[in-house]
């Protein structure tokens, strides 16, 4: 290994340390499991890993969206694989606004279940904002999607989301 790839080593290893708990986050949400999540956090991390310890590895500018896009293609792979995660049609759940939130689990079904009631597409762009903690920019490089699309997939996943539990109070 040369001492430039040494530092691009070391400079992803640093950027996997630092963004890991909003890594997890996601994977979590995006997945709806913890342990799937930390499997598919452990994925992404061996495919960055290799890609670039064998000095092969290009030169990145964006670590940040580089290494979302490769945790959010790990996700997609994993959900394309099984049946790990299904749909329930809005009119035949349970009226999720309804249940008191009495911990953290709870919410984390809700959250996961209204999501799972919207287009994917904007749900992939709800889960890197807000539970990958980047910004529309950040999104946008990392779904490699224009700006304007990334802000209005944000918004319409939101309107749908806010509908439905209007509905369900109804």
């Amino acid at each position: 290994m040369n001492k430039e790839n040494n530092i691009t080593m070391n400079e992803l290893a640093e950027h996997l340390r630092r963004e890991q708990p909003h890594l997890m986050r996601y994977a979590c949400y995006r997945l709806g499991d913890a342990d799937n999540a930390k499997d598919a956090l452990q994925d992404a991390y061996l495919k960055l890993c290799s890609k670039f310890s064998d000095g092969t590895g290009k030169e990145v500018k964006d670590w940040r969206s580089y290494i979302f896009r490769t945790l959010s293609n790990v996700c997609t792979s994993w959900l394309s694989r099984s049946s790990r995660f299904k749909t329930i049609p809005m009119d035949t759940c349970l009226n999720l606004a309804d249940i008191p939130s009495e911990n953290n689990e709870a919410d984390y079904q809700r959250i996961v279940q209204l999501l799972a009631e919207i287009p994917e597409e904007q749900a992939e762009v709800i889960r890197l904002r807000i539970y990958g903690n980047n910004s529309f920019a950040e999104v946008a490089e990392i779904l490699a999607l224009p700006l304007p699309t990334v802000k209005s997939r944000f918004l319409y996943g939101l309107e749908k989301i806010r509908k439905a539990m209007n509905q369900k109070n109804h």
